[in-house]
Parts: structure tokens; C-alpha cells; sequence
């Protein structure tokens, strides 16, 4: 019962009081396996964090084009869905042939 008291209290700490605990806690692990779990994970987070934190901003830096409409849930589920059948019937180019076909322009 103890054990998951410990664990209820990061939901009422702050994220320096949750960096401290964690800090802690770390700090007494002997296990090597752990540890190298711990550092893949948060690897993988920072990589995923990162991309996100780049894609945002490119999006933020695309110029508004009074062409774009915005779309409704079943609008784009249908425009997803036209998009798919295209690409099944092979209606679509490269990435080689794009890249050739702009080096013309």
C-alpha cells in the first residue's frame, strides 16, 4: 500500500520536485540493464520531442494560402480516401520523377 502512495504523489508534485525524486532514485540503481533502459527511453523521447518541436515550427513558417479552405472531419476522410484509391491505381509519381521533373522548371 505504501508503494503505490509513492507513485500517486508525482501526480501532486512539480516537474523540479519529480526531477529531484527521479535524480534520487537513479542515483541508488546498481542495475546496468536498467539504467541502459532508462537512457534508451529517454533517447527516444528527446528524438520524438525534437521532431515534434521542428515540425511545429515549419508549419508555423508556411505562408497562409487564400487557396487552402479548412476541412471538416469527413471532408478529409474523404479527400484521404480519394488520395488512397489514386495511389492504388498508380496515379501518382516518384519522388525521382518529381525531383526530375523540377529541376526543369
Amino acid at each position: 500500500m505504501k508503494r503505490i502512495e509513492k507513485h500517486q504523489n508525482y501526480y501532486l508534485m512539480s516537474v523540479l520536485q519529480i526531477k529531484a525524486a527521479l535524480i534520487k532514485q537513479i542515483e541508488g540503481v546498481e542495475d546496468e540493464k536498467l539504467l541502459k533502459m532508462f537512457a534508451a527511453m529517454l533517447n527516444v523521447y528527446t528524438e520524438s520531442h525534437q521532431e515534434e518541436v521542428e515540425l511545429a515550427r515549419l508549419v508555423k513558417g508556411l505562408a497562409d494560402n487564400p487557396k487552402w479552405k479548412q476541412m471538416t472531419e469527413s471532408q478529409l476522410i474523404e479527400r484521404l480516401d480519394k488520395s488512397v484509391n489514386q495511389y492504388e491505381k498508380g496515379e501518382y509519381i516518384t519522388i525521382e520523377e518529381l525531383k526530375n521533373k523540377s529541376n526543369k522548371w
